[in-house]
């Protein structure tokens, strides 16, 4: 049964009740069970198939953080976000459901500027990562160095000087680390100034210079990033907002987020922004 629970094992508040729990649940598409990788991977890969990774939202919006409420509402509305979004809501929600995470703080260019999670099952330390774009359906134990495979790429977990490297491959080149983390749990106060500078600082990062959105299925995946979208149809390159809002149609059929977001005007702030 989920917990019922106001708090977790230290004591902090959760962000979630249970009914939402057992709502975002039903909307990933993901049965209930007790904490177990299995569990762990239906979630993360329920995540990445059915809530956009987008910034759409980050460039129409107030240029602040969002509220912890936002954050949920806005994750199990199914109108997703960033890194910034889905991580926080996936450590809460691990939580609620009787799952013992921990924040642990990525360097990507700069430090403390990517939220990662750690999960622990057995006594043992499961990296869980819904939050950066990339198909990373199935979590990774730490100390597991076996690659996982997706047809848009590989991944991998190493430790480098006690830091461990997230890595990337494609197309049978060479391994490069994304990002890295030591496996150290952080408060969420650790991503304070990396919350401010993602929304209020163009170029700190790439959501405020650019459009993002995505989602991965186990087979593939609907990426737009900038004018060039790719999906099951092949490569399309668009010049107005209107192309975008018929292909996110197509492929971000579920509900929550399409009708939720102005793409004239993020097209509109975007290109403000790189002109």
């Amino acid at each position: 049964m989920i917990s019922t629970r106001s708090t977790n094992q230290t004591g902090e508040q959760l962000w979630l009740t249970h009914s939402q729990a057992r709502e975002f649940l039903e909307r990933i598409e993901v049965t209930h069970s007790d904490p177990s990788p299995e569990f762990l991977a239906s979630i993360c890969s329920g995540i990445i198939e059915h809530i956009p990774f987008q910034n759409l939202s980050m460039l129409t919006g107030e240029r602040i953080r969002p509220t912890k409420e936002k954050i949920c509402q806005d994750m199990i509305s199914g109108h997703g976000g960033l890194c910034t979004v889905r991580n926080p809501f996936l450590y809460n929600l691990l939580t609620v459901l009787g799952f013992k995470a921990r924040y642990v703080s990525s360097t990507m260019g700069e430090p403390d500027c990517h939220i990662s999670i750690l999960v622990e099952i057995s006594g043992e330390d499961w990296w869980a990562d819904v939050g950066n774009g990339f198909p990373y359906h199935h979590p990774i134990k730490l100390g597991d160095f076996s690659p996982v495979n997706h047809p848009y790429m590989d991944y991998r977990l190493i430790e480098i000087d006690n830091r461990w490297h997230v890595q990337h491959r494609r197309q049978n080149q060479e391994w490069k680390t994304n990002h890295h983390f030591s496996s150290e749990g952080v408060p969420f106060s650790a991503f304070d100034r990396m919350h401010e500078l993602h929304y209020s600082v163009p170029g700190w990062g790439p959501f405020l210079t650019g459009l993002r959105v995505n989602r991965w299925t186990r087979q593939g995946g609907m990426i737009l990033r900038d004018e060039i979208a790719r999906s099951p149809s092949g490569e399309q390159h668009f010049s107005n907002p209107d192309d975008v809002v018929a292909w996110i149609t197509k492929w971000f059929v579920k509900s929550g987020f399409i009708e939720t977001v102005d793409v004239g005007e993020a097209w509109r702030k975007w290109k403000e922004e790189v002109e």
